[in-house]
């Protein structure tokens, strides 16, 4: 008799920071039944209450929020220090520290430098001369690491929302000693997941 109305109301939702850690994919929360009422009054009174109010019939909706897989890398170089001649091995370490999302499977791969090097003869270089080093998965430096062109030399992981640190194991082989300076060369890390 008194016709008809529409309204809208904005409900806003927050995800709170600090709840740990989730894996990848879509959460949602259905809210139907006595989970939630509206209420509404059509006289000039400005109270809701059961008394006076009416009661809608239960609606229902649905809350979703997608985590999506997601991996962030930082590096620690690597310095093999000063050695005047080149007739024993030098080895030093560095880190690639990879923070996934749990679950999320990963690979780690190290590109061959500069020059696009094997794994084990990568090369520092200072102008044309060079000093030929590798970098490895293990202590004992017997397992090279590499890329997705060395079979087999990429370091796998699983996500687990915390950082997980892979230590990186150099070493400059007995060779030809060159000049005397500063011999450096830059490694890609690539996270693929």
């Amino acid at each position: 008799v008194l016709g008809s109305a529409t309204g809208t109301a904005t409900i806003y939702g927050a995800v709170a920071g600090g709840q740990g850690t989730v894996p990848p994919g879509t959460y949602l929360s259905t809210f139907s039944g006595a989970q939630i009422e509206f209420r509404y009054r059509y006289t000039s009174g400005s109270s809701c209450s059961t008394a006076s109010g009416t009661v809608a019939a239960d609606p229902t909706f649905t809350i979703n929020a997608t985590v999506a897989a997601n991996c962030l890398v930082s590096t620690q170089n690597i310095e093999f220090g000063s050695k005047g001649v080149l007739d024993g091995n030098v080895d030093a370490t560095g880190q690639v520290s990879v923070t996934c999302t749990p679950a999320a499977a990963y690979t780690v791969s190290l590109n061959g430098g500069t020059t696009g090097s094997p794994p084990t003869t990568r090369k520092m270089s200072k102008g044309v001369e060079t000093v030929t080093y590798g970098l490895c998965k293990n202590a004992d430096r017997t397992q090279p690491w590499g890329d997705a062109s060395v079979p087999g030399s990429t370091v796998p992981g699983t996500g687990t929302g915390v950082p997980q640190v892979f230590t990186v194991y150099g070493r400059v082989p007995p060779q030809a000693t060159p000049s005397a300076g500063v011999y450096t060369d830059t490694v890609v890390v690539t996270v693929t997941y």
